[in-house]
């Protein structure tokens, strides 16, 4: 193909890809994300700090920025090798994480990746599968 000038076009570079596990590898690897994920966990152990003394703040706290240990517990999720707990419920998608837990954010591309959203559904938040639509 040739523009008006009438000499050649440089070619069109091949983009690769990256597959499914370099994009979670990426998330997972991110310096800057894993520096403004410590970052959130130091502000809620202050604010956990400011509260002690009133566990009605505690609570609200704990479901704002905590983890669903119970439901975890109830799905049979266990920790794995590094003490990490699962992000959602295996059997059912619920996520486990409170809406504002540190480390949220990647659960949310982590699941982007993996072509799911995030709905709410009776007061929890699960990971469904995004409908494709057909060309």
């Amino acid at each position: 193909m040739k523009n008006n000038r009438d000499y050649p076009l440089p070619p069109t570079p091949i983009i690769k890809r990256k597959t499914t596990e370099e994009r979670l590898a990426a998330v997972d690897n991110n310096p800057r994300l894993n520096k403004r994920i410590e970052r959130r966990y130091e502000r809620v152990d202050r604010k956990i700090e400011k509260a002690e003394g009133n566990p009605e703040k505690l609570k609200k706290i704990e479901k704002k920025y905590g983890y669903n240990y119970d439901a975890a517990k109830k799905a049979g999720v266990t920790p794995d090798e590094s003490g990490h707990w699962s992000s959602i419920n295996p059997n059912d998608g619920m996520i486990l994480k409170g809406p504002r837990h540190p480390s949220i954010m990647k659960t949310r591309k982590t699941e982007r990746i993996l072509g799911n959203k995030i709905i709410r559904k009776d007061g929890e938040r699960y990971s469904v599968p995004k409908k494709r639509k057909n060309i």
